[in-house]
């Protein structure tokens, strides 16, 4: 069975611990007992300097080595007077006295291996194999050298006490160890869990999301990248939530407008195969017009989609925005004039270079144009104004009244979205006019946005790159 992540996770860093603890652990115990060897050798080294001094001190009141010459009475005596642990030694539960030395221990009658010389190198007291391969030590009395204290190089053997110490602290060091790898095991397991945890319920609603239900979020309870994450997904279900509703607003509101002319063209074509209408040309030109709004709708919903696709052509190149506004308003003053709406435009004479697609670009006015021509009221103004800055060149296109209310300046640009109050069926016209401006504006790297009118209507308001900063 393949393991999870919690398991996997809980394994490496149990692992970790335990690595960790037993290197330490090893780590510690050869430490400790290299120090401690150490220390046993100090000891040793002090023991037989202070031993050379008592010698030293027996030398000097008897004169001469009768008093250790084969004396193991006087040796042993020297020694424990050195050795006062000796005297005092704590003794191993159950141990009888009487019943020979310590196990690994030598008994208060047996001295430390150590050997006494004289200057010609005859043995005076001590054990004769200590004198091999030992380090010898002056016996000093009064600044001149009576003789040699020789012990082995090698490492003295432990007290009991001693090794019952190396032993405690050995055992308590693993004890230390096997208790601070259980400690990780608890700490891995629920560090593991608590990890984890936000990561499966973001999988769950994750699942969730991908089966259809844009409604799923997943609380954030932290600030730290698994947070950051839940908030990713939060941010990512509340756009692919607005993004079905658009798509289902937006296949019923394209589905209505095309019905709409459909069925008027239907109901029109019934009547005059009934003879309730005469072919006339006026009912004919009333058939062609639901034919060309028929018509119109189909090409802006291609043209957007398109757009959406990237497969929408542009060609771009770097020229006078003053100039084409100039010629696209001259060419709609007829239109506007047959609205009874006013003109006012404002272009400067000097050029307003930007790199642009002026096919484009002219059917953004156009579109423009003929919002304020269908949703404008009669005797109303039109006022364009064109200017620009270090970075941009504004085109700020404002009509007069009706305007838009503030809930749905930000849905103005939506496909297919009507105002209310205003966009009747009989004024208005396919509602993606405003759609197709702004995918034309943001394909030129610029913005346009609404705003309320000061002349009482709407103001749209349209920012491109100058030419200079499109091309750098």
């Amino acid at each position: 069975m393949a393991l999870g992540v919690t398991s996997k996770l809980f394994i490496a860093v149990l692992v970790t611990n335990v690595i960790t603890a037993v290197a330490v652990g090893l780590g510690v115990r050869t430490a400790f007992t290299s120090g401690f060897e150490t220390y046993i050798q100090e000891r040793e080294d002090q023991r037989l300097t202070r031993l050379a001094n008592a010698i030293a001190n027996a030398y000097r009141d008897k004169g001469d080595w009768q008093f250790l010459q084969g004396n193991d009475e006087a040796w042993t005596q020297l020694n424990r007077d050195v050795r006062p642990e000796l005297r005092r030694r704590r003794l191993p539960e159950g141990f009888e006295p009487g019943k020979g030395p310590l196990p690994q221990e030598r008994g208060p009658g047996r001295p430390p291996p150590a050997v006494v010389l004289d200057m010609r190198g005859n043995v005076i007291a001590g054990d004769a194999e200590a004198g091999r391969n030992a380090k010898a030590r002056p016996i000093m009395v009064d600044g001149q050298q009576v003789g040699w204290l020789s012990a082995p190089v090698r490492r003295p053997p432990f007290e009991f006490a001693d090794r019952r110490f190396q032993d405690e602290q050995l055992r308590a060091g693993w004890i230390v160890a096997m208790g601070a790898i259980a400690l990780s095991a608890v700490v891995a397991w629920f560090l593991a869990r608590g990890l984890l945890n936000p990561v499966k319920r973001l999988a769950a609603a994750t699942r969730r999301l991908a089966e259809g239900q844009y409604s799923t979020r997943v609380s954030s309870s932290s600030n730290d990248e698994i947070g950051r994450l839940v908030d990713d997904f939060n941010r990512l279900g509340n756009t692919l939530e607005k993004n079905e509703a658009l798509r289902r607003n937006f296949m019923a509101d394209a589905s209505h407008e095309l019905r709409t002319p459909i069925a008027v063209l239907k109901a029109e074509l019934e009547a005059i195969q009934d003879g309730v209408r005469a072919p006339t040309p006026e009912n004919i030109k009333s058939l062609q017009m639901e034919v060309d709004r028929l018509g119109k709708l189909v090409t802006d919903l291609h043209e957007l989609s398109l757009a959406d696709v990237g497969g929408l052509a542009y060609h771009f190149e770097d020229l006078d925005l003053a100039t084409l506004v100039r010629e696209a308003l001259d060419g709609v003053r007829e239109r506007l004039a047959a609205r009874d709406l006013e003109l006012e435009a404002k272009i400067p004479a000097t050029p307003v270079r930007v790199r642009a697609d002026p096919q484009r670009i002219a059917q953004l006015i156009a579109n423009l144009v003929e919002n304020s021509a269908r949703y404008t009221d009669p005797g109303g103004k039109v006022r364009v104004t064109l200017a620009r800055d270090a970075y941009h060149a504004h085109l700020d296109w404002e009509d007069s009244a009706p305007g838009v209310p503030a809930e749905a300046l930000g849905r103005i640009f939506e496909r297919l979205y009507r105002v209310e109050s205003s966009r009747t069926r009989d004024t208005g016209g396919s509602g993606l006019g405003l759609a197709i401006c702004q995918s034309i504006a943001h394909a030129h790297g610029g913005s346009i946005e609404a705003h309320p009118s000061k002349l009482g209507g709407l103001w749209i308001e349209l920012r491109l790159p100058n030419a200079k900063a499109g091309q750098s």
